[in-house]
């Protein structure tokens, strides 16, 4: 803090005084790249959105199958080992859509912090990381304490209303638009909640919800980030 405030002294000091408005903007920008993560790329939400539309398309198919094949593997005695198999591929297509987002938001968030010359590591990060962890860690103990006990239908909306929370959590670090998409997820959540059905419509509903926040969402809020700042920054 110490040294932003010297940086702003000196540029107090030697601003143009000619263009009084652009020095101010200079100031304003060093003050808001002190106390918030700039270097989040609106195209790794569109890419994280992508990959969650992606998912949610291949658990739909791998429950489509399922209900096809409920009443052959119901005479057959299978039943209870495909529902453990088609809970075992949606647990793994889960985990690898958010590697593959997680790697998209590092890849194109790492070549927007090159390109304007800052460091990706930094104090300011390790707190964004902290803030957003938080409440995704009990999210997720949330989560597999309800798989433990069989609860499947309320996972879906208790990861979107956690992965909002987290995401308000952090907003105070990145683009206060970010709120938005973190409020939205939440009011998805809730719906999903609050419409519940233990039929296989129901299930496609809950999927529905899913891919409108993990994927919808994302690419819209990523499109308006990248438009906003990454493109008009890069334009100027």
């Amino acid at each position: 803090m110490y040294k932003i405030i010297l940086a702003l002294n000196y540029k107090v000091l030697f601003m143009n005084t000619t263009n009084p408005i652009e020095d101010l903007k200079e100031i304003r920008k060093m003050m808001e790249g002190s106390s918030r993560f700039l270097s989040l790329s609106g195209l790794s939400g569109v890419f994280a959105g992508l990959t969650g539309l992606a998912g949610t398309y291949l658990a739909y198919l791998e429950i489509d199958h399922f209900e096809k094949m409920y009443l052959t593997n119901s005479m057959a005695g299978t039943l209870k080992r495909a529902e453990n198999n088609l809970l075992f591929k949606i647990e793994i297509m889960a985990l690898f859509v958010l590697i593959l987002a997680l790697g998209f938001g590092i890849f194109f968030t790492w070549l927007k912090a090159r390109k304007d010359g800052l460091k990706l590591v930094t104090p300011l990060a390790f707190r964004l990381l902290r803030s957003l962890m938080v409440p995704l860690f009990f999210g997720g103990c949330f989560v597999l304490i309800a798989v433990y006990h069989h609860m499947f239908d309320i996972v879906i909306p208790a990861t979107l209303i956690f992965y909002g929370m987290a995401l308000l959590n952090a907003s105070k670090y990145v683009h206060v638009d970010i709120k938005y998409l973190a409020v939205s997820e939440m009011i998805l959540g809730l719906m999903a909640f609050a419409t519940l059905e233990y039929t296989y419509e129901g299930l496609i509903r809950l999927l529905i919800y899913w891919g409108l926040g993990f994927g919808v969402l994302h690419i819209l809020y990523g499109a308006i980030i990248y438009f906003r700042y990454d493109y008009k920054n890069k334009n100027q």
